[in-house]
């Protein structure tokens, strides 16, 4: 019998135990530790949770967050304390101030992560033939942390702000990189899994950032106007983005309603009646409630709905439901915050969706690039004698590529929007057969660097073009009567699951094949494992492709074996 407790088994498996809340609540721990000891600012609470991942599995998008902080704040301090002298407005201050600095926020990461980055990422590996994903290395991530750290840098200044900082970062990323990740089941394995889609890249979600700086917008003037205070015009911001998905915001203020109720009661208690609970007390009170409440919630989904997503029921964001329990505690009025709370979101979503939809009628000219790739004709080559297994053993040999360390690429957003518009086209093409419909599709398909094949005048075969970035082969069978989709995503991991997967495709006459390109563990950051990446062409097929008809080849590895054997082994000691 082992005696070994370690790892501790404290998080919930798929939540908390990989998810970016828990090292936020480290982060706060540290934020509050060193407010209370050395009078630092109670800001950017989010930021040591949120960046330590980072640091972890890309450290080069942590130091562009960084960068791109220190420009924000350059702009916006030159446009308040600059040149305000002779124009038309005057130094920046409170709720305007924020929202000065979360619009230059965006302008930054537009240029830098869209234009900039890219192109001096492209010049050194051109120039010095270095192996570097600039791509998918070179840009950052969330839509206000850039926002939350340039503000924090602006109530010190910059050379001030960067001590409190770094010390955060530094022991927050001891603390989790060297404590909950070696003695806890906490884990980070793939930045995909553990930061959310519109997080990623602002260029994959340009319509939730009009959204979030129009309803700022509408908020900072309610509460100019109005003196509506929500504990910062952010949190109306970042409920709106939730409209969409309205359960979201249920299950925001469900939360903030169960915090607030759960800390009446323990500051009603003798022992906290004779305590002063303000600051980072208060804040850290009401944060361990909330991350108490998704520990027992997540456990109760965990036995009672094992197959639901447990992250859906949590509120939205990290700190979001938290401060709206603080201030409904601070101003008692809970019934009244939550009606203004949705007037603004909804209002901002509202005139955000006009004014996207405005957008779309600008000419296309401001894509010069991507309208000369529009026009380019593909060819779709026709195999009316080659049989698709013969077709896909053949491509087998380029497969093996994908074991090459760090030979994945990942897509970035354009490249997933081209290769569903392709899929969307085909998908048209299947039911009316229109040739030009195909030529259109193929011509989605190659600028990603796909080529069209059109085998025994029934399969559309998609493989990849050489320089090859391992992100798979696509069939879709135009006569099958049923929507199963196979999908082999570890082909080169686990032995024979192509060839079976490519059978069982033929056989049961199968509405579509998907086969990954790349070995799991081949990217150290975890990108090229297709069953985690959610941002890739593999899980893109998958998504349109999948109507709850998906059957997935899998097999036994020496590895998958050691984990049952030690789980079936740990269960009887």
């Amino acid at each position: 019998m082992s005696f070994d407790i370690f790892p501790l088994h404290i998080f919930p498996q798929g939540s908390l135990s990989s998810s970016i809340i828990t090292t936020v609540w480290v982060g706060v721990f540290v934020i509050a530790y060193f407010n209370l000891r050395l009078g630092w600012v109670l800001s950017g609470l989010v930021v040591p949770g949120y960046v330590v991942p980072l640091l972890i599995l890309n450290p080069w998008s942590a130091g562009v967050i960084i960068v791109e902080s220190i420009v924000t704040y350059f702009i916006v301090w030159l446009f308040s304390e600059y040149l305000s002298r002779w124009g038309p407005w005057c130094n920046f201050f409170g709720r305007d101030r924020f929202l000065a600095i979360v619009l230059a926020s965006v302008l930054v990461r537009i240029i830098f992560d869209a234009w900039l980055l890219p192109m001096i990422g492209e010049f050194v590996v051109n120039r010095y033939h270095l192996q570097f994903d600039y791509r998918n290395q070179l840009h950052s991530f969330g839509p206000i942390i850039i926002a939350l750290i340039a503000n924090q840098f602006w109530k010190t200044g910059l050379l001030r702000g960067l001590i409190p900082l770094f010390t955060a970062l530094a022991l927050t990323y001891v603390i989790v990189r060297f404590g909950l990740m070696e003695l806890t089941n906490f884990s980070i394995s793939n930045l995909g899994y553990v930061y959310e889609d519109l997080a990623v890249s602002i260029l994959s979600a340009p319509k939730a950032y009009i959204i979030l700086i129009v309803t700022a917008f509408v908020a900072s003037r309610m509460n100019l106007h109005y003196s509506w205070d929500f504990n910062g015009i952010l949190i109306p911001a970042l409920l709106a983005l939730q409209w969409y998905q309205p359960y979201k915001i249920l299950t925001s203020f469900i939360e903030a309603f169960i915090i607030l109720l759960i800390a009446h009661w323990v500051l009603a208690t003798p022992l906290f009646k004779s305590v002063t609970m303000e600051g980072a007390r208060k804040l850290l009170l009401f944060f361990n409630i909330s991350f108490i409440y998704k520990i027992a919630l997540s456990y109760f989904l965990l036995w009672y709905m094992p197959t639901i997503k447990i992250t859906d029921y949590y509120a939205f964001g990290y700190l979001l439901s938290t401060l709206m329990a603080i201030k409904m505690y601070d101003k008692q009025i809970a019934i009244r915050m939550t009606r203004i709370i949705l007037q603004i979101s909804l209002t901002g979503v509202a005139l955000a969706s006009v004014l996207g939809f405005a957008m779309t009628m600008i000419p296309s000219f401001w894509y010069p690039t991507l309208s000369t790739q529009n026009k380019t004709i593909a060819q779709v080559k026709s195999l009316p004698q080659t049989e698709l297994m013969k077709l896909i053993h053949q491509d087998r040999i380029f497969l093996y590529q994908g074991r090459i360390p760090n030979s994945f690429v990942a897509p970035i957003p354009q490249e997933i929007e081209s290769f569903q518009n392709g899929l969307k086209t085909l998908l048209v093409y299947r039911q009316t057969r229109e040739q030009a419909l195909l030529q259109q599709a193929a011509n989605h398909f190659a600028q990603v660097n796909y080529q069209t094949l059109l085998v025994q005048q029934r399969y559309v075969y998609l493989r990849e073009k050489p320089p090859r970035r391992n992100w798979g082969i696509y069939v879709l069978d135009l006569e099958a009567d049923n929507r199963l989709l196979v999908e082999v995503p570890a082909p080169l991991d686990e032995w024979g699951t192509m060839e079976v997967g490519a059978i069982m495709f033929t056989q049961m006459a199968g509405h579509a094949l998907a086969i990954a390109g790349s070995a799991r563990g081949a990217n150290h950051n975890g990108l090229s494992d297709m069953l985690l990446n959610y941002h890739s062409v593999f899980q893109t097929f998958h998504q349109i492709l999948a109507h709850q008809n998906a059957v997935q080849i899998r097999a036994y590895t020496s590895k998958s074996r050691r984990i049952i054997s030690e789980t079936i082994q740990n269960q009887r000691d």
